[in-house]
This record gives C-alpha cells, sequence and structure tokens, in this order.
C-alpha cells in the first residue's frame, strides 16, 4: 500500500501514472502477475530502451518491484506490482494542527527485548557478535547499530516526553522502516509485525517479506548481498479516535488510554509474537542501512 498524509508527497506518483503506456504496464501486471520487459515492448510495440524508461518511472514510484532471472537469451528483467492499494489521505492534516515535538531514535537504543533466532545486528563497519545469538542484544556495541532483525520476541524503546503540564497530546505518530526476517531472504515471507504504548495493543502491519531485488540506498558497500537490503516505510498513529496504521484503523486503543501524561514514560514496542497468524519476524532498519538513513522517528502533535 502507498499511503500519503499530504498530496504533495505524490510527485513521482503522479508522474508514473501520467502516460497510457504504463498505465497499460500495471494493467498487464494485474492480469498476468509477474512479466519481463520484452513482454511489454512487444505488447505496446515501443523500443526496449523506452520501456526501460516506463518501468524505472513506475519502480521509483513504488508501483513495481524489478527482479532478476536467467533465461534463454541470458538474465532478463522480471516485473510485478508491489502495492494493492494508494491512499491520499486529504483529510489528515487537521488532525495534526498544533506543535509538533519530534524524537529520533536509533534503533540500537532499546530498553528491554526478548528475541529468537534467526537474529542479529549490524552497525555501519561490521556485525556485532554472531549470526543468530541473541546474547548479541546484551553488547555494549548495540547502541550504535543500523540494523537488526529477529525470528519472534520483541524491541521495546522509551521514547523521550515533550508533554508539560500546560500541553495537551493531541496525537502520537510513530515511523519506521521495516520488513520481514526470512532465513536468507524471501520476496514473499508474510510477517504480522505488531505495536504497543505503554502495554496497549495498537495493531499489527503484515510485512510481504524480506526484499533483496535491490541494494538499500543507504547500505554500506560490504553488507551481504544475500540479506535483506531495505524495507517499506510505516506510520502509525494514535490519535482520540483510535490505532492507525497506513492509514487504516487496526485498534480502538486512544490515546486516553494509555496513560501518557507530563512526567510519565512513553514505551513503545514493536514485536512479533510467536503465536501470530504470520510469524515471519521483523528487520528494523536505521541510520546507514536501507532506504531512509533514519532509526524510529516519534512525532507529539501538542497543543
Amino acid at each position: 500500500m502507498i499511503y500519503l498524509k499530504d498530496f504533495k508527497q505524490g510527485k513521482l506518483l503522479y508522474e508514473a501514472l501520467d502516460s497510457d503506456v504504463r498505465l497499460g504496464i500495471l494493467d498487464e501486471l494485474l492480469k498476468g502477475g509477474e512479466l519481463n520487459l520484452a513482454y511489454f515492448a512487444k505488447k505496446f510495440n515501443v523500443s526496449n530502451g523506452a520501456i526501460t524508461a516506463h518501468v524505472k518511472k513506475l519502480h521509483a514510484a513504488g508501483l513495481i518491484k524489478i527482479t532478476t532471472a536467467s533465461g534463454v537469451r541470458g538474465t532478463q528483467k522480471i516485473c510485478n506490482l508491489s502495492t494493492d492499494k494508494i491512499i491520499i489521505d486529504f483529510m489528515s492534516q487537521p488532525q495534526t494542527e498544533g506543535r509538533v515535538e519530534s524524537a529520533h531514535i536509533d534503533i540500537g537504543h532499546y530498553v528491554d527485548y526478548d528475541v529468537k533466532p534467526t537474529c542479529g545486528m549490524a552497525t555501519r563497519e561490521r556485525v556485532i557478535g554472531n549470526f543468530d545469538d541473541p546474547a548479541c542484544f546484551s553488547y555494549p556495541e548495540r547502541v550504535g547499530a543500523g540494523i537488526l532483525w529477529l525470528g519472534s520476541g520483541f524491541v521495546e524503546y522509551l521514547v523521550p516526553n515533550y508533554l508539560t503540564d500546560a500541553s495537551e497530546l493531541l496525537e502520537l505518530q510513530f515511523s519506521m522502516e521495516l520488513a520481514s526476517e526470512a532465513p536468507g531472504y524471501s520476496a514473499y515471507y508474510p510477517s504480522d509485525i505488531y505495536f504497543s504504548v505503554n502495554g496497549h495493543d495498537l495493531g499489527f502491519y503484515t510485512s510481504v517479506g524480506e526484499f533483496n531485488d535491490r541494494s538499500g540506498t543507504c547500505n554500506p558497500p560490504w553488507w551481504y548481498g544475500n540479506l535483506g537490503q531495505y524495507g517499506k516505510k510505516i506510520l502509525v498513529v494514535v490519535n482520540k479516535e483510535g490505532s492507525f496504521i497506513g492509514g487504516f484503523k487496526t485498534s480502538d486503543t486512544k490515546l486516553s488510554d494509555l496513560g501518557v501524561d507530563a512526567g510519565k514514560q512513553i514505551r513503545f514496542r514493536i514485536s512479533v509474537p510467536k503465536d501470530a497468524q504470520h510469524c515471519g519476524g521483523v528487520t528494523l532498519f536505521g541510520k546507514g542501512f536501507g532506504d531512509f538513513d533514519e532509526g524510529i522517528v516519534c512525532n507529539q502533535v501538542c497543543k
């Protein structure tokens, strides 16, 4: 799903959709699943170079995924759809009017954890400890981690509380880049990733898989090509109406349920329960990895 909270964020999307050929490519993928570039060139009677340019625009807008596969005449590029919905939430802006205080939390700065393999973590320079050893999550080096992954369990963060006795919290927002955690990697490896604040469930997001069709734009050169490379940016919102993930209501938990007042703790947990319907782990991307070069961002909208 592509979720735009501000219509001005959709420039690449609008450009990608402003073409009969590109709309035709999306329609063919909707009907055919996976198709290669040669098919599109023949279908729309255009050159391979022109089709490549069209496909690049669709990929940049997040509408399709591109992978490579061996063919009769060498390597070929395969396309398939990467989203099933596009939402432009024009009504989100009035909900977030007010003073916004932002906290940027590095992913290694968790205050509690319980992880099960497959698991691990790495800084921009090297892997911390050994793969699939939960003990590495206790190492001091973990505060510099730019990526971490776990097969099941949780990591929990203490979020700075900027509220004062004279302010009122209108909305809590958490954004982060994440994917599933497949042994090795797999574009289809669904995982139900849950979120909570102060022990109150906010719902879950189902990640479709762990992405490896290209390198993350921020990854260090040494990062292993057979591991996850980037994730999807997820937005979790709690306000007086309830809890929302990607613009969809996922829980009746409201701000008033969280016990967030001036001077009180805000504990944010990301988890994959062992008994989840899709227990496919989670990979969390932070500074120096993935596509966004940032950890968890918490916005507190106050008045």
